[in-house]
């Protein structure tokens, strides 16, 4: 059952890092595409805002699962 756990533990990690990092591509994508209005410091502090947000969510997974 431990084992099990680590398991899933460890492709939660993988799903939320994989999905940060595909997110982060498309906004940025999009943001060069439709955005051109907003600063791009702006841009990239919200993305620096998603990317402590999912370390956050992988610190708790750690914590939870492994």
């Amino acid at each position: 059952m431990d084992l099990l756990w680590k398991i899933i533990g460890i492709l939660s990690i993988l799903l939320v890092f994989f999905g940060s990092i595909y997110n982060l591509f498309a906004a940025e994508e999009y943001a060069k595409k439709k955005l051109n209005y907003i600063p791009a410091i702006l841009r990239y502090t919200a993305y620096g805002i998603g990317i402590f947000c999912s370390g956050y969510v992988i610190n708790l997974i750690v914590n939870n699962f492994l």
